[in-house]
């Protein structure tokens, strides 16, 4: 099994046998404790031409995605760090429709 994180969301991805599984991570959208803007786990299967076009995530090995993930609490707030120092705004990966996928690794190979 595979393993990749996105380190400015803390979502991560998991490969098994070619199957690739998109982890989103709860969060909170706004201010914590506005349960308007509370964002659930969700897992979404990804096809092999989406996991290719997906940006921004590293591999990572087991034993330190689940140790990272153990720490994890509703009050850790992953974003990115802005150039002043302060955190981003928190958001979701976005994942690129099936055709989107298609048409970016086209472009990528020059056809």
């Amino acid at each position: 099994m595979n393993y990749w994180i996105n380190s400015n969301s803390g979502d991560y991805i998991t490969e098994d046998n070619g199957k690739y599984v998109l982890h989103l991570l709860p969060r909170w959208a706004g201010d914590y404790g506005d349960y308007d803007n509370y964002q659930g786990a969700e897992y979404i299967e990804l096809t092999p031409i989406q996991f290719e076009s997906i940006k921004g995530f590293i591999p990572i090995k087991q034993k330190k995605l689940y140790s990272r993930l153990n720490k994890f609490n509703e009050r850790k707030r992953y974003a990115p760090t802005l150039t002043d120092g302060s955190k981003g705004k928190a958001i979701r990966t976005e994942v690129p429709s099936i055709q989107d996928a298609r048409e970016i690794r086209l472009k990528e190979l020059g056809i």
